[in-house]
Parts: C-alpha cells; structure tokens; sequence
C-alpha cells in the first residue's frame, strides 16, 4: 500500500482562543469533520465533530463562548508524509480516532487525514488486486 496522499486544499485550522461556533462554522463550511489547532505554527490539538457533540451539544454547553481550547483533543496523533496507508489506518483503529494530523520533514501542519480516504485507498488496492486475480485466472496457461 502506498504513502499517504494529501489533497490540495490547505488544512482548516483554528485557534484555540476561538469560539467552538467558529470552529463549526468553519467545519461546516469547509465540509471537513476536524479542524487543527494551532497555536503559531505549532500544533497544539484537534477539534472534531464528535468533539462538539459530546463536549458541547451533549452538555448543554454554549458554543458561543466555550473556547476550542476547552472542548479540543491534545496531544495530537501525527503521521509524517511518507507514513503508509495500512500505518495510519492502524493508528486510527488502535486509539478509536477518525483523524490524524499530517505534519511535514520539518514538524510543519501539512495536512489532515480523515478516516473515510484512507479506507477508500485500501479499498481501490482491493480493487485492483481483484482485478489482477481474476485477469490471471482468466488467462489461458500452458496446454490450456
């Protein structure tokens, strides 16, 4: 299975002095389901939607001011970019998270990998080994 491929969007990332309604909104409007915190050009967590739901929604909590920093997830898992498919997705199954934060040679934000992606690379590999199979039964051999 390949490295980690990222898209060409910039990751969406959020201070941890935002609001948790910022930080929605944000998610919302990009269509992602975390944001990265930073604070400066370090990472410092990660605020999902199963974070507004369990931490906000669920108790009650304004969203207009709780802070990110209160409701985030820190320390944040990282991957680099040269971690491989079956790497990340085992990291995500062994901690129960459905993103990771990719960061560059230099520790740098480069990205954020979602679940849903690295499931659709192992599912394309399938795919394509299915097809390989089914081509090499298919062929005649030898006396065939």
């Amino acid at each position: 299975m390949g490295m980690i491929r990222l898209g060409n969007k910039p990751p969406l990332t959020v201070a941890p002095a935002d609001s948790v309604f910022h930080a929605a909104s944000a998610m919302t409007e990009r269509k992602v389901g975390a944001a990265a915190v930073v604070d400066g050009t370090r990472v410092v967590g990660v605020v999902t939607e199963r974070d507004v739901m369990k931490k906000v929604v669920a108790t009650g909590v304004d969203p207009a001011t709780t802070s990110v920093r209160e409701i985030m997830t820190s320390p944040v898992l990282t991957i680099g970019l040269k971690t491989t498919v079956a790497t990340a997705a085992t990291m995500m199954r062994k901690h129960h998270i459905r993103h990771l934060v990719v960061l560059d040679d230099n520790d740098q934000l480069a990205g954020m990998m979602a679940l849903r992606y690295l499931l659709y690379d192992l599912m394309d590999d399938m795919e394509r080994n299915v097809g390989d199979l089914m081509g090499f039964i298919m062929t005649d051999g030898p006396g065939g």
